[in-house]
């Protein structure tokens, strides 16, 4: 049986964790994030998660969207 990594499932700590880390690595980059278009900018934080956990399934419209529902529950 694959595991929700693997088939797009739920979410594990370790992936919201991962997309954490690539956010924080794409959009506080000194060089380029201040330019970045948002559609360039979720393609960089797709590719940072991917070498993170190189099976993964996941889109950056699939990270996009978890990344809303994280960021509203920490403003809480």
């Amino acid at each position: 049986m694959a595991s929700s990594i693997e088939s797009g499932g739920a979410w594990s700590t370790m992936e919201d964790v991962f997309l954490f880390e690539s956010w924080l690595q794409v959009s506080h980059c000194p060089v380029s994030s201040n330019e970045m278009k948002f559609c360039h900018m979720w393609k960089k934080i797709h590719a940072e998660f991917i070498e993170r956990i190189p099976r993964s399934t996941r889109t950056e419209m699939a990270l996009s969207s978890r990344w809303k529902i994280l960021n509203k529950e920490l403003a809480k």
